[in-house]
């Protein structure tokens, strides 16, 4: 109870922080973040040395306790020692900040509110540097100008720093036929009374706004009906603050226009969003130069600065507020050395250096805004992707499987159909519509699995490095390091040892690829030999090289450890040990080469998360297939191989939520089919691959068949069938990317596969298709970006209708030996923006010649064009 208690306190000082912003409190609330994690480790440390021994069942187990009943009494002895040292601390620090809490913090609110006014903003102030805003400002004029009552409310959303609020004004200052207008700034602390009265008062200058709150609301509402009006809300940062003020405007019901400015993107969905990005590298060079360059310079002295002045705005992330501000710094520098002093301490001044505007005058504090406003559990988890390396791609599964082990995801967000996983994609998503993460999506359109990948804006990285040592979450309040991440060579952790010496790490990430055999072992030696790895929850090793491809015998001692990554790894076989590590909850082995998996992986009945390849592991410890029965728990199943694993057992798994494997024979395709089809309520993903030579039999037919009701999202057939599967109206929403090998299908399977309303990746390859001609009609693959046809040595002639493929980006042809031409209709497909064409006969590619070929009027259009060497001489 004491620790839940502590939790919700920890939560409250970070929601009014104002009552807590002296150092010596919050050194106090640190400390308790300390003691708050100390517990929870003794919580977990107590589970595993205590509680699941006594859970032993059979014989030799119990044995084995008490053989070693000392041990634990010991173990007991020392958990109820730190225990008793925790609370006695716990209640100190407690006592004294509920003592803070009780007070009525004054000075902090006027700091408050001195900051308010600095961050408001009025619609009548002249821009003098504008760049880059020419075809932004045109798009919501033309956006305002339109009276259509579909589109009352325009919303800006961007990250703090893109100017948002300049872009806004921009807008407020064109002459639009408004009758009337106002400009108010909302501001992180609503006072929905005072915004209300402000807005009154500047559509009706004169009209006296002091009365309640609800007439206000009444007649602001009548005003905006009788007359065009143009109101701008210029920084809202809740969704709820909105659905207070909107109370205030006849969204339905006149010709005014509300223009919205916002970092969180819940709030901008609404009609219309425009979604500000960062200048280009071009843009951001020529508002460094407006700034820092009087007019009166020459062109040539312009040009004397640019290599180092293009280096400066990369650093800034080409973000214009930190443009601006390194502008003004440089403004009046006329040396190249005085321009180099200032890259090489961009970041200090970024953070303290003055800019152009008095409202802007620390780059750091515009930001600081975003990351204050995040709720308690959201800051943890954007603190832990300050581990991953800078400018590079983070894959979502990585940071969703760290942050559940780290226990960064409270169950307590869990819907009742929802897992640890779902919720940690909310998480992310929820950052990323407060535009603190930039994320990329997945190719597919199916509803799950979103997000493919995430990466931080270079000065939002800086501002997660800066909070994560502010906040202790790298190091504790000893300076001991609790996480860390080791991403190149230079690191100062690959040869201090000192920086080790009794670190209580929680988190190890080794992420660098270019590290040679001497600078992983002297890592593994300060590790293993200096470092206290009781408390360790996630190990991430990628590319790493091993004594002997073995992995150390020191991770059996790992005993808290929750994820287990050794991607790209080379590693000849699983030990043992690591099956019988207690804690372990996700297991990343993909790219390891060839791997020899031990039997006793069925027992590690806590494991959620299971990656493998299933085309390189080549061998099994103990020489039979590997069974699952025992992986309860187990959420995600990624390379499933019918050659591997028992596949009889595959039914014991039924808290799949993803799926990837591949069958061979069909008997396992059979066992396969039906089980996802029993899940198919609570799957997120399904990806199947069959390599059966011959699925044209009676029984192949009745399995293929069965793939009608099967959730699949992707499906690869490398086998000869009798016919293509006619999928259930509701299933086929699910898959987009279809395969087909050597299946020679001898009816035009375009009729079947075009209705397919989801489908973006399309490969008929190596005798998919056994007839002669082709027809995609004019409504189908409303959806497909990629399509590839390969060996399809039978096809003569392929027509492609008006309307149809209307996305299609993609389109490869390989070796279509009797091919005649490609189809009239491509020149309707504008969407193309990649034609490659190999191995075809020289008549077919003459035919594509630039100038002369008879055909290449259909592919002019395409951007980039690829005619590769014919197959006949």
């Amino acid at each position: 109870m004491e620790f839940q208690a502590m939790r919700r306190f920890l939560k409250d000082a970070d929601n009014r922080r104002d009552r807590y912003n002296s150092d010596i409190v919050r050194g106090w609330v640190l400390e308790l973040i300390d003691l708050a994690t100390r517990a929870g480790d003794v919580l977990e440390k107590y589970a595993v040395e205590v509680t699941l021994k006594r859970g032993a069942k059979n014989l030799k187990k119990r044995l084995k306790r008490f053989a070693c009943i000392l041990g634990e009494c010991l173990a007991l002895h020392e958990i109820g020692k730190e225990t008793a040292d925790i609370m006695s601390r716990m209640a100190e620090l407690t006592k004294k900040l509920e003592s803070v809490s009780s007070g009525e913090g004054s000075s902090s609110f006027e700091c408050k509110d001195d900051q308010r006014l600095l961050r408001q903003t009025y619609g009548h102030g002249i821009e003098e540097h504008l760049v880059g805003m020419k075809n932004d400002i045109d798009l919501l004029v033309s956006r305002m100008q339109n009276d259509d009552r579909s589109t009352r409310v325009i919303s800006i959303c961007g990250m703090g720093g893109l100017g948002k609020t300049t872009l806004a004004r921009k807008i407020y200052q064109h002459k639009l036929g408004f009758e009337a207008r106002a400009w108010v700034c909302v501001t992180q602390k609503l006072q929905a009374k005072s915004i209300f009265q402000e807005i009154l008062r500047q559509l009706l200058p004169g009209e006296n706004s002091e009365r309640e709150e609800a007439e206000l609301v009444r007649e602001l509402y009548d005003i905006q009906k009788a007359k065009k009006c143009l109101v701008v809300l210029d920084d809202i940062w809740e969704i709820d603050h909105w659905n207070i003020l909107k109370n205030a405007f006849p969204l339905a019901e006149s010709n005014s226009k509300i223009l919205i400015t916002t970092r969180n993107q819940m709030i901008a969905d609404t009609e219309f969003v425009y979604k500000l990005e960062c200048l280009t590298e071009d843009e951001s060079w020529d508002l460094l130069q407006k700034i820092a360059l009087p007019i009166h310079d020459s062109e040539a002295n312009s040009k004397h600065f640019e290599a180092i002045g293009r280096e400066l705005v990369r650093k800034c992330g080409c973000l214009p507020l930190a443009v601006s501000v390194i502008g003004g710094i440089l403004r009046g520098q006329r040396y190249l050395g005085d321009w180099k002093k200032v890259l090489e301490n961009i970041d200090s001044h970024l953070k303290h250096g003055k800019g152009v505007d008095a409202n802007h005058k620390r780059v750091v504090n515009v930001l600081n805004l975003s990351y204050d406003v995040l709720p308690y559990y959201l800051k943890l988890c954007f603190l832990y992707l300050g581990c991953f390396p800078e400018d590079k791609d983070i894959r979502v599964e990585d940071v969703y499987l760290i942050w559940m082990a780290e226990g960064l995801i409270s169950s307590d967000d869990k819907g009742r159909k929802e897992t640890l996983w779902d919720v940690a994609e909310r998480y992310l998503n929820e950052l990323a519509s407060k535009c603190m993460v930039k994320v990329k999506l997945m190719s597919g359109v199916y509803p799950f699995e979103n997000f493919k990948s995430c990466r931080l804006h270079d000065l939002v990285r800086d501002l997660c490095l800066s909070k994560g040592k502010e906040e202790n979450f790298f190091e504790d309040s000893q300076r001991k390091i609790r996480r860390l991440a080791i991403n190149s060579v230079d690191d100062d952790a690959t040869c201090s040892v000192a920086r080790f010496k009794n670190a209580n790490l929680r988190s190890i990430l080794l992420l660098n690829n270019q590290m040679t055999d001497l600078d992983i072992n002297k890592i593994w030696k300060n590790l293993f030999c200096n470092v206290l790895l009781r408390s360790l929850k996630v190990l991430v090793l990628e590319d790493c090289k091993f004594e002997d491809n073995k992995l150390p015998y020191a991770l059996r001692k790992l005993v808290m450890i929750k994820h287990l990554s050794i991607r790209y790894c080379r590693v000849s076989e699983l030990p043992e040990f690591v099956c019988k590590l207690p804690c372990l909850q996700s297991m990343e082995l993909r790219f390891t080469g060839s791997i020899a998996l031990p039997n006793s992986i069925n027992k590690m009945g806590r494991l959620r998360h299971l990656f493998l390849d299933e085309v390189i592991i080549t061998k099994i410890n103990g020489g039979i297939r590997l069974r699952l029965d025992g992986l309860t728990e187990l959420e995600t199943l990624i390379g499933f191989n019918s050659k591997i694993f028992d596949t009889i057992h595959l039914r014991k798994l039924t808290n799949l939520r993803s799926f990837v494997g591949c069958v061979y024979d069909i008997e396992s395709l059979s066992v396969v089919v039906e089980h996802i089809t029993k899940l198919k309520d609570q799957l997120r993903e399904a990806k199947l691959e069959i390599k059966v030579s011959d699925l044209s039999s009676e029984e192949g037919s009745v399995v293929i068949d069965s793939l009608t009701h099967c959730p699949l999202n992707y499906l690869r057939i490398e086998g000869r069938l009798r016919r293509l599967p006619t999928w259930d109206p509701p299933l086929i929403q699910n898959i987009h990317t279809l395969s087909f090998l050597r299946s020679r299908i001898l009816v035009d399977p375009m009729e079947t596969l075009q209705q397919l309303p989801a489908l973006r990746s399309l490969w008929l390859g190596c005798d998919a298709f056994a007839g002669t001609e082709m027809v995609c009609g004019s409504k189908g693959f409303p959806q497909l970006k990629s399509l590839i046809l390969e060996g399809l040595r039978n096809l003569e002639g392929w027509r492609v209708e008006g309307g149809a493929m209307p996305n299609l980006s993609d389109l490869e042809i390989i070796s279509c030996p009797k091919l005649k031409m490609i189809p009239q209709g491509i020149i309707f497909m504008t969407s193309i923006t990649k034609l490659e064409i190999w191995e075809m006969p020289n008549n077919f590619m003459e035919r594509l010649m630039r100038r002369e070929g008879e055909d290449y009027h259909k592919i002019s259009h395409i951007p980039f064009i690829y005619l590769g060497e014919p197959s006949d001489p």
